[in-house]
């Protein structure tokens, strides 16, 4: 069963290889505008598993956010990660096995750290780097076609589809508490008509998981951090808070390249 971004019960125009890239960008956008209208809610649902507080847990063992994640997203079966953008630096939090083949860099030297590490010695055009900034601030929509380096320095062209997803809020203050869901795939031995460009059913795979995921945990918290402090002293500054999670995960509307692709 799909997330509600995705499950509209309508059928879809496909998007075809033989359309020009650009195209392919506007129908895509068109396809996810009308499953956004038809699909994803306006507030979180009243069956939301709610998570109250450390009053209401009552002693229960609780589950790091970062460390489920990781946990889930490890077992996807193509390259994808999940970065937490309201940790300092958007770090990645959790990495699949196919994304550590094809960057061949260790789950250990990928979590924790700003996806840009990929991009070290290639040229990112001002462009690209000004959308990816907004995805990270907002959670809307972008996909590009990126020179990334894998860990031997053999370089190739990376299909960076990524969005944010809203999972729960914060318990005590109601705040959101969102993801930004990537999928990757090397395409630099494709035609330009051959990219597909997106790779939506892909993501909707990741957030059904995390989905599933957290449904099966009753007590989650989440850290303002990548990784709890090890100064004992700036320890207070980074308690964990408790998260209500969403009965469905809402994916953020809207296109960082939006303005673009009215005035097409």
């Amino acid at each position: 069963q799909a997330v509600p971004a995705f499950n509209t019960g309508r059928a879809m125009p496909l998007l075809t290889s033989s359309m020009p890239l650009f195209a392919r960008l506007c129908a895509s956008k068109k396809q996810f505008e009308a499953k956004e209208r038809h699909a994803i809610p306006g507030v979180a649902s009243e069956t939301n598993n709610k998570i109250a507080g450390s009053k209401a847990l009552n002693g229960e063992k609780t589950l790091d956010l970062h460390q489920l994640i990781a946990r889930i997203v490890e077992t996807m079966p193509f390259p994808c990660t999940v970065a937490d953008p309201q940790c300092e630096d958007c770090p990645l939090i959790g990495a699949s096995s196919e994304f550590v083949a094809l960057t061949q860099f260790p789950t250990a030297a990928i979590v924790g750290r700003n996806c840009r590490f990929l991009n070290e010695g290639c040229h990112i055009s001002g462009s690209d780097r000004r959308d990816i900034r907004c995805c990270v601030k907002t959670g809307k929509h972008y996909a590009g076609i990126l020179a990334n380096q894998k860990a031997d320095g053999t370089h190739f062209l990376n299909l960076l589809d990524m969005r944010g997803l809203k999972i729960g809020s914060y318990a005590d203050s109601g705040e959101d508490k969102w993801l930004i869901i990537a999928v990757q795939g090397d395409v630099s031995n494709l035609e330009t008509a051959e990219i597909p460009f997106e790779h939506m059913e892909l993501m909707e795979e990741v957030a059904t998981a995390i989905r599933d995921g957290l449904k099966a945990e009753r007590s989650i918290v989440a850290r303002r951090s990548a990784l709890p402090s090890s100064d004992d002293s700036d320890a207070s500054a980074d308690l964990p808070e408790f998260i209500e999670v969403f009965g469905e995960p809402i994916w953020i509307p809207g296109e960082v390249r939006e303005q673009d692709l009215i005035g097409a």
